[in-house]
């Protein structure tokens, strides 16, 4: 049995954000044949299910890694097998250096993003991801199991409901890539050693558990199925995409990659995320 991992944005997923069929038949085909399917991906749960929902992919074999690996979802089963929060009190450091430097932060709780600001960031992110938001007055306070909704996109805002510690922060920046590069390095030297940080976009960047990276969801998937890491292929485009090519038996990034993720890759497809570069992988390492 083999494990193939696979980023979402600029890997499996077309510029226009669609799975190709010739990509979606060569999945099939290795389900089939025994193997492991994981979406590998920064997005939420929530994003990453609504897609999973969309191309049929609720089936054995198949598993969601959300978060950058702070969550992972059988898809065959419905439930979760590992999730890795951060403190309510660590997110609420990040969120409020981010605001005083003028980026937009938010975290996530179930399905809603959370912020403490109504921000063009906030609305254009929950846009694109399909996810309704919350901005509350302070998340220490909505953590902590208080209503306390500024404004609102979702139907009700949960009241009195027990709600987990928030699995990561986005930091997202309106003007430009260097000013995060610069936010980043201060902010190590307070989280340094105790968070993880990793750019899933130029004008992202994100932090969440120490542990919680794409390269330990390889390890983690790896000792569940008791499969040698020769077994395991790892596929993406950017900087969050690289503890996993690094990781895996076979590391791959696109020929559409970003040069830190073409840099750790024992691979580089021929053919990029809008023309089969996934099903160049699985035929070429899987089948």
């Amino acid at each position: 049995m083999k494990i193939l991992f696979s980023d979402l944005d600029g890997t499996l997923l077309t510029d226009d954000k669609l799975i190709l069929d010739e990509d979606r038949a060569a999945i099939d085909r290795m389900l089939a044949a025994g193997h492991k399917f994981l979406i590998t991906t920064g997005r939420p749960l929530f994003s990453a299910k609504q897609l999973a929902q969309k191309y049929g992919f609720f089936k054995p074999g198949f598993f969601l890694v959300s978060f950058n690996g702070g969550l992972i979802y059988d898809c065959g089963t419905g439930e979760s097998i590992l999730t890795r929060n951060i403190s309510v009190d660590d997110a609420k450091f990040i969120m409020d250096a981010a605001h005083r430097n003028g980026f937009h932060a938010h975290t996530y709780a179930g399905d809603l993003v959370i912020s403490e600001y109504e921000t063009e960031q906030l609305k254009t992110y929950c846009r694109l991801m399909n996810m309704e938001y919350l901005v509350v007055k302070d998340i220490r306070e909505y953590f902590g199991q208080t209503n306390n909704t500024v404004n609102s996109t979702a139907p009700t805002a949960p009241i009195n409901v027990v709600i987990k510690p928030p699995i990561k922060v986005n930091v997202i920046t309106p003007s430009d890539h260097s000013s995060l590069l610069d936010f980043r390095a201060e902010m190590r030297k307070t989280t340094g050693g105790k968070l993880f940080d990793v750019f899933s976009k130029p004008e992202m960047l994100e932090f969440s558990d120490l542990k919680t990276n794409k390269g330990d969801a390889v390890r983690f998937m790896a000792d569940f199925y008791n499969v040698p890491l020769a077994e395991t292929i790892a596929c993406g485009d950017e900087e969050n995409d690289c503890p996993m090519i690094s990781t895996a038996g076979v590391g791959v990034a696109m020929a559409n990659a970003s040069d830190a993720a073409k840099s750790c890759a024992d691979y580089i497809t021929q053919r990029d995320n809008n023309h089969g570069g996934i099903s160049e992988v699985i035929e070429k390492f899987v089948l």
